[in-house]
């Protein structure tokens, strides 16, 4: 008895109708697979006929021939996406250790596709980023570009919205198409701007519709390709957007720890880092690295050292002495005052002696 489903036969017929040559071609391969014990002749004549039929451009690594024109405003005549390739990182992620196994695990799918498809599975092309802003999204569909080594085009889905929701819909529309069309990550940006739940009374009729033909976007996603959607929001997604996607990582604000290391990497002192870094969990990274390189400038332009410009910075303005006064108090002896912050100890005492603080 041939080991082949029905789903699959539909599948391979759905492929072969829509011209979907890259779906039907992994879908091939694992029905061969399924065909080598119980129908090895047939297995062989298709596996041949694979072969005859090779296209002579190999898709699955990224070429580009016979690509479309990328889609523009129809009235603007702007481009709707911006294209990054190669896609070169400046910094190292910092990310907790069950999201960078997660990117790994994904980025390794795509690499070793053909023994998933030897296995009769297919690789992961879909994936959902929610959390907080500044926490790594938009940076992980960079590293995922940059790994698998395909361009990244970036549609910000917010600026797209128009009054005239016809028309977003068309440019949603030709964005889709065009990433469909060769090997690429497209990361759909504020992807909770189009994707709400329809039942959300206050959305129009096209809104919704709109909804729909994301679902079936992703349902119907090529394997040469990945579609990443990010959101800060992702209490407002439709449910049954949820359910499309491959795989779902939730981002968070990052650790003490993670923080630390950050601020380490900022050429902050380890014992200001370690200090300052319980003060800022709760915060992004976003918005650590701009309090950072605030406190830098504010170094330069005001002659004070750049450890006593973070500290105020980080605190807000507030005073270098209220900070010793509360290290004093919690019985940080001066020297160890002076090694926390990287101040001088005679600058440490002097502020103890005027505050009338208690001495070591």
């Amino acid at each position: 008895m041939i080991n082949i489903t029905k789903d699959l036969f539909v599948e391979v017929m759905n492929d072969a109708l829509q011209g979907k040559r890259e779906n039907l071609e992994m879908r091939l391969r694992i029905m061969i697979k399924k065909l080598k014990k119980d129908s090895p002749e047939l297995a062989s004549e298709l596996s041949d006929a694979l072969l005859r039929n090779a296209d002579s451009v190999n898709v699955m690594r990224g070429a580009t021939a016979n690509r479309q024109p990328a889609p523009v405003d129809a009235d603007t005549r702007q481009k709707l996406l911006v294209e990054t390739y190669p896609v070169k990182l400046t910094v190292t992620p910092l990310w907790p250790e069950h999201i960078s196994t997660s990117l790994n695990r994904f980025a390794a799918e795509w690499d070793k596709r053909d023994q998933l498809i030897e296995k009769g599975l297919l690789p992961s092309k879909s994936l959902l980023m929610d959390g907080p802003p500044g926490v790594g999204k938009t940076l992980a569909a960079k590293w995922l570009a940059e790994k698998m080594n395909l361009p990244l085009l970036t549609l910000d889905l917010a600026s797209v919205m128009s009054s005239f929701l016809g028309k977003t819909g068309n440019n949603i529309r030709a964005v889709l198409d065009y990433a469909r069309s060769f090997p690429c990550v497209l990361l759909l940006d504020e992807f909770d701007s189009i994707a709400k739940k329809r039942d959300d009374s206050s959305d129009v009729g096209e809104l919704k519709r709109l909804v729909t033909v994301l679902l079936q976007a992703i349902d119907e996603w090529p394997a040469t390709s990945i579609l990443v959607a990010a959101t800060n929001h992702g209490e407002l997604l439709d449910p049954a957007v949820w359910r499309r996607f491959d795989r779902v990582i939730s981002f968070d604000y990052p650790s003490q720890e993670l923080i630390k290391e950050f601020l380490l990497r900022s050429d902050l002192p380890p014992g200001l880092a370690m200090y300052i870094s319980e003060s800022l969990v709760g915060k992004s990274f976003a918005v650590i690295e701009r309090s950072i390189n605030q406190a830098k400038r504010n170094s330069v332009l005001e002659n004070i050292p750049v450890n006593k410009a973070v500290m105020e910075e980080v605190f807000e303005g507030k005073p270098i002495a209220d900070l010793i006064r509360s290290m004093n108090e919690k019985g940080l002896s001066q020297r160890q005052i002076s090694a926390e912050l990287a101040i001088s100890r005679p600058l440490i005492k002097k502020i103890i002696d005027a505050e009338g603080l208690r001495d070591e």
